[in-house]
């Protein structure tokens, strides 16, 4: 069982996913939810304090870490970006039918 990052959850139906084997061993620790409302910064130092919300976290193939902290926003896709939704998906299913 997986619980994939929320830019792919919330276009989910809700069933179950189980990872999807792979042949390569390219998988890398992701947080899958580093957007800027998730790393805090201490206002005077303007060093970082702290990242939250490690709910999404794990291991997954490398393009699951997109850099939402580069900008302000959730971390999905916004107006005139790609949406992953599909790809990503394709990576980590399984049927799911």
């Amino acid at each position: 069982m997986v619980l994939p990052p929320y830019r792919i959850m919330r276009k989910s139906d809700g069933r179950p996913w189980r990872m999807r084997r792979r042949k390569q061993h390219d998988l890398v620790f992701c947080h899958n939810d580093l957007s800027m409302n998730n790393v805090i910064v201490d206002p005077g130092t303007l060093k970082i304090k702290a990242i939250i919300d490690w709910e999404y976290a794990g291991f997954y193939p490398p393009e699951f870490e997109f850099p939402f902290y580069q900008r302000s926003g959730p971390s999905i896709a916004l107006d005139g970006e790609v949406d992953d939704f599909e790809s990503l998906t394709r990576m980590i299913s399984e049927d799911r039918e």
